[in-house]
């Protein structure tokens, strides 16, 4: 008895590209942690005005993740 060849499961979708930052290694990207995220987080939320609101967005989640997501 012959098996069937299972094709590989392909996603659709493209995965996300990232853009590393590009920094001196002397400095490293600033951390937000605890009440200082919390903070950050509430300022963002509470900002009108959206272009403030993207760059203080970028910010976290360089915090959080350690890179930044492209656009």
């Amino acid at each position: 008895m012959a098996r069937a060849k299972l094709k590989p499961k392909t996603d659709p979708t493209p995965p996300k590209r990232v853009v590393r930052r590009k920094e001196s290694p002397a400095k490293s990207p600033s951390k937000l942690l605890g009440k200082d995220l919390e903070r950050a987080v509430e300022r963002f939320q509470s900002e009108s005005d959206e272009q403030k609101a993207h760059q203080q967005w970028k910010k976290i989640e360089t915090s959080v993740f350690g890179v930044q997501f492209e656009d």
